[in-house]
Parts: C-alpha cells; sequence; structure tokens
C-alpha cells in the first residue's frame, strides 16, 4: 500500500515556472501519475515536467474524462484514487496548475483523504496569476474585490459586485460579454490561451476589439477588471 500521496501541481505549461520543492518531489517519488482527459491523448502535466523525470521512473497515467454526468465521474475518480493507493512506497499525483483550484486531483483528493492516507499538497502558480503576468496587469489593488468563477454563468451579477473576475472557461464568455450592451465598455477585458506555454495567445483590450474566436477551448481564461 501507499506511504505516502503527494499532490502536486506543476504550473500552467512553463517548465521554468515549477517549483524547487515539485522538482525535487517529482524525482524522488517511486511513481508519478499523470492525468489524461482521454484514452491516447497526451497528457498537458507529463509534457510540462517530462524533461526532468529521471530515466526509468516509473510513469502511470489516470484517466480523467471530460462529462457532466458525475456519476460516470465518480467511477472513475474511484478507480484512479484505487490505482494510486494500490501503489507502494511515495508518490506523486501531478496536475496542470494548482492542486488546489478547480483541479484534477481535488477529485482524488477527497478519497484519499477519506482512507486516512498520508497527502502532502505541493501548491503550483495557477494559470489566472500567470495569465495577468503574461497580460502584464494587476488583479486587485487595495481594497479591490476579486473573483474566480469556473464559467461565465451570473457574469453580470458578479461583474456588479466585484472589481476584477477571472472566468476559467471562456466558450460562451463572448455573448455574455456583448449582452452587456452598453455596459461593456466600462471593463478591460485579457484573455489567455494555454498561458505560458510554446503556443500561447493573448488578447487585452475592450469586448469589441478582441476576437473571441481562438479562446473557446479548454485551455482558456479571462480577466475581466472594471475601468476606473
Amino acid at each position: 500500500m501507499v506511504d505516502k500521496i503527494y499532490g502536486i501541481g506543476v504550473g500552467p505549461g512553463d517548465m521554468d515556472l515549477l517549483t524547487l520543492k515539485a522538482v525535487n518531489v517529482i524525482q524522488n517519488a517511486d511513481t508519478i501519475f499523470v492525468p489524461i482527459s482521454k484514452e491516447g491523448k497526451a497528457s498537458v502535466a507529463y509534457d510540462i515536467i517530462k524533461t526532468i523525470i529521471p530515466e526509468n521512473k516509473k510513469v502511470v497515467e489516470l484517466l480523467f474524462p471530460m462529462s457532466k454526468d458525475v456519476e460516470f465521474l465518480q467511477k472513475h475518480w474511484n478507480n484512479a484514487a484505487e490505482k494510486v493507493m494500490e501503489e507502494n512506497g511515495t508518490v506523486a499525483v501531478v496536475t496542470i496548475g494548482d492542486a488546489t483550484l478547480y483541479s484534477t486531483f481535488s477529485y482524488v483528493w477527497h478519497i484519499f483523504t477519506e482512507n486516512k492516507i498520508d497527502v502532502e499538497i505541493i501548491n503550483g502558480i495557477s494559470s489566472p496569476f500567470a495569465a495577468a503576468g503574461i497580460l502584464n496587469i494587476p488583479l486587485v489593488e487595495g481594497d479591490e474585490k476579486l473573483a474566480i468563477l469556473p464559467q461565465g454563468k451570473d457574469l453580470e451579477r458578479y461583474l456588479e459586485e466585484f472589481d476584477t473576475l477571472i472566468v476559467m472557461k471562456t466558450n460562451d464568455l463572448e455573448e455574455k460579454l456583448k449582452n452587456l450592451k452598453d455596459k461593456k465598455d466600462n471593463y478591460l477585458v485579457g484573455v489567455v490561451n494555454r498561458v505560458t506555454s510554446s503556443n500561447q495567445k493573448t488578447a487585452l483590450g475592450k469586448v469589441d476589439e478582441i476576437d473571441f474566436e481562438p479562446f473557446k477551448d479548454y485551455l482558456s481564461l479571462a480577466i475581466i477588471k472594471k475601468l476606473k
């Protein structure tokens, strides 16, 4: 049975953003588990860390499919957790971004803790904070308020209440922003696809100045700031 599980955030894409602690644990773990969303599909997390993995290190894929069927997902989360817990020694379960923010690791964390497994989380740089750096804008200052949304639902209500919004899924964001009509010019919008990766795309401006088409896949996010 496993001795200890590390949940490791490996950052948004650039290997240079890995923390020293993450590198140390990954290189010394007995087994490394990497998430995939589909059989045969490359793991984004593995691509980030592959050059630091020692030769002959055991690397195992964990399937985390994308679905809205909770029962179907729970079955896969249980299978992934069982696979990890059956391993011997110390294991590293890696995830893109940070392991505590909308992370695949959180799905299995619940199962590990229920089974009284020794778990340690090693934080990574999350994509929203990396995106703010890439766009060269501060997220919040002074008494300003920040909200992180999984998607654009109830966007107008949150824009009224918060100074800055981070929207993690942007596939329908263009429509929601343009529905603000006259209010849409009150905001600066930054969108980033595959932040810090070699094929990163960015745009920054008012709603009508941005072509949202390149920013509608799974690895895109938006930062929306009220203009003062």
